[in-house]
Formats: structure tokens, sequence, C-alpha cells
């Protein structure tokens, strides 16, 4: 019976502990990672960020720019691609314990120009963020 406390109270102790990937927004690994990371002149930049959070832990997100795969995102990453300016359409879906519909939206940007998308931690939606008030 004694066992079985101890073997309970560690049980909850690794439960009480956070590793690094559930803590703080961190760039998408370079090996999930597979194009348009290298800037060039006049290129523009998109940015998706994968909100945090244990809901969609077991969910990946693949990244698709003009229907081609570019990543592979967890939750609390974030991609930087540096893109063409121009009619551009970015696309997402979710993979792995959830999987739902490819959802899309338009990433139409301008030379110089930055553009930020996000994805609920569910892994399940992307949408383009308001460019800052000045």
């Amino acid at each position: 019976m004694r066992y079985l406390a101890i073997a309970g109270l560690v049980f909850l102790a690794g439960c009480a502990t956070q590793n690094e990937r559930h803590v703080g927004i961190h760039d998408v690994l370079s090996s999930t990672t597979f194009s348009h990371q290298d800037a060039a002149d006049g290129d523009a930049t998109l940015t998706i960020v994968r909100d945090q959070g244990l809901w969609g832990a077991g969910c990946s997100s693949a990244i698709y720019l003009d229907d081609k795969v570019v990543a592979d995102m967890e939750i609390g990453q974030q991609l930087v691609l540096h893109v063409p300016s121009g009619s551009r359409k970015l696309a997402m879906m979710p993979h792995g314990a959830c999987s739902s519909d490819r959802v899309e939206a338009d990433a139409t940007v301008g030379q110089g120009e930055s553009k930020t998308f996000s994805i609920p931690a569910s892994g399940e939606g992307l949408t383009g963020q308001a460019p800052p008030k000045a």
C-alpha cells in the first residue's frame, strides 16, 4: 500500500512540471521547415504563430504556401517565411491526434511588407492579425 502511495506522488509530481515545449513561443525546428527561410532583396515576410496550450499538444499543423508544404508546426512555435511580393495563398491543415479540413488565407503582400497569421492551440484555424495601430 505504501508503494502505491509513493508511486501516486511520483506521478503527480510529474504532472506539476512543465517542459520547454510548453513555455513561451519559439521558432519552428529547422528539421520541420522546408523552404522560404532565406531573405532576398524585395521579399516580404509572413509570420505564422501557433498559440500555446495543452489542448492541441497532439496536433501538428502542416503549413502550405501556394499549395506547397513549407513547414510542420507544433504548439508554441512561430514560423517566419521570406516570400516574393505579390499574391500568395497561405494554408494550414492539422494532422495527428486531431484533424480537420484544410484552411486557407489570403497572404498577398507588397515589397518589404510583413503580415502575421495565428493558429489557435487546438490547431484548427488560420487567421490574419490586424497590423498594430500607429
